[in-house]
């Protein structure tokens, strides 16, 4: 508080000293005035824009205290602080952006290999079914113990005997399970072998058709001990069963191509 006194020589003079708190007469300190409108944040701080940011500043600008102003440091805080903002909202954009990118990439990919895979099995049964084509008249050989005896008494035995050699014996039955014939083989080697039927004398003379076989090897004077056995007949016709080809050795068994072992001339 400024007060008025005169010295001695009557003149007037002011002393400047402030009024003491608590002495009568002297008056309290004035505080910060309260800003006339109150101040406010967006409703939805998580979609705080450059837009929201520049109304929210004006406005704390417009209702600052006159008598206790912002500071510079303050505002170069808040603009600084709106720098980062403007910042991370471009960089949101462009991640959003980003992912976006990587998904039509994704699904473009996938699209791609779909279209790949299905072009590979049908190029894959295309091919299987023209080397199925190929394979016809010539023989066939699957795992199994099946004989094709045709017309002139003619068809194909295949074994495998691994490391026995010996004396073979070699039994034909017919399709009602009945033995129509039995025979001697000699010299039989170790490893894979196969054996024309019409090589050996059998009475009755088998018939043509289709007959199961069981071969046996034993090896001075042992006894009869079976090896494994194969179907061996000639490829006689081609057809598709689920887009898969499926071979006919002679008129009566069906292989599919996968379980060929062998194609013999």
């Amino acid at each position: 508080m400024i007060t008025s006194v005169r010295n001695a020589f009557g003149n007037a003079r002011f002393d400047t000293t402030p009024a003491t708190p608590g002495v009568p007469g002297a008056e309290p300190p004035i505080g910060a005035a309260e800003p006339s409108v109150p101040r406010t944040l967006p409703t939805n701080p998580s979609a705080m824009g450059r837009d929201e940011f520049l109304k929210m500043l004006v406005a704390q600008l417009k209702n600052q205290d006159p008598l206790n102003p912002m500071d510079g440091k303050d505002m170069a805080a808040q603009l600084a602080q709106f720098s980062t903002v403007e910042q991370l909202i471009t960089m949101n954009k462009s991640i959003d952006e980003q992912k976006a990118a990587a998904a039509q990439m994704t699904d473009a990919i996938q699209s791609l290999e779909a279209t790949q895979n299905e072009r590979a099995d049908e190029l894959a049964q295309l091919i299987e079914g023209q080397m199925a084509m190929a394979t016809v008249g010539k023989i066939g050989v699957t795992p199994g113990n099946n004989a094709f005896v045709d017309r002139d008494g003619a068809g194909t035995v295949m074994i495998d005997a691994g490391a026995r050699s010996g004396t073979g014996r070699l039994t034909m039955i017919n399709s009602k399970g009945e033995i129509v014939g039995r025979t001697t083989v000699a010299n039989v080697k170790p490893g894979q072998q196969s054996f024309d039927v019409a090589d050996f004398t059998w009475d009755p003379p088998l018939e043509p058709g289709t007959y199961t076989f069981n071969f046996e090897v034993a090896k001075d004077g042992d006894p009869y001990v079976p090896v494994t056995t194969y179907t061996a007949g000639r490829i006689t016709g081609m057809r598709y069963q689920g887009g898969n080809p499926i071979l006919l050795i002679g008129d009566s068994i069906s292989v599919p191509m996968s379980q060929l072992t062998q194609i013999r001339a």
